[in-house]
């Protein structure tokens, strides 16, 4: 006997509210670590010594890609880089798409390894995972100033699972908390 008409819209649930069951446990637990303050020292930011945003994640092929995206449109000086991206591949072909249907233009993006990135001390690196903020702090050799973007969106999401191979509507979703955070601290950097 299958129990596949009760697991189907349970792990569909799960696929485009969360990107994956994986994406889900993730969420969860970061944000009870949140709850526990864990992430405090992520929003005390120093806004009259930030002069550019640097937006890191995984591939720089989707939510660092757009993230940059959204920033430029606002005025937002700006760059995006990846932790494991190749140099100079094109924005993952869904986030092109459903940055088109947002009002957003990727087609022109180009991937940017972090380890090919000119940072300064008056950047502030925003990662979408706790994960890549304690890469950086792990492997880089100066000591920069970090967030997590999906703490400035409302609600919070100290983490953001890769949209990459995920659902159209979970990539939807991704996006608009990334457009949302982004827009957060654009009044954060325009009040200083």
């Amino acid at each position: 006997m299958t129990f596949n008409f009760i697991t189907r819209p349970i792990n569909q649930w799960f696929e485009n509210k969360y990107g994956s069951k994986r994406g889900f446990l993730k969420t969860y637990w970061h944000r009870v670590l949140y709850k526990l303050g864990r992430y405090d020292q992520y929003r005390q930011i120093d806004w009259s010594k930030t002069e550019r945003l640097v937006f890191i994640c995984k591939g720089n092929i989707c939510r660092s890609a757009f993230a940059e995206q959204v920033a430029r449109t606002l005025g937002i000086e700006t760059i995006s880089c990846g932790i494991r991206a190749i140099e100079n591949a094109p924005a993952n072909e869904q986030a092109v798409f459903v940055a088109k249907k947002m009002g957003y233009d990727l087609s022109e993006h180009k991937t940017t390894p972090v380890m090919y990135t000119a940072l300064t001390n008056c950047d502030l690196l925003i990662a979408m995972e706790p994960e890549q903020v304690s890469f950086m702090e792990d492997h880089a050799a100066v000591k920069y100033n970090y967030t997590l973007l999906g703490l400035w969106g409302k609600p919070s999401h100290p983490y953001l699972h890769d949209p990459y191979n995920c659902t159209p509507e979970y990539f939807d979703q991704c996006f608009k908390i990334i457009k949302d955070a982004v827009s957060e601290l654009n009044l954060k950097i325009t009040r200083q």
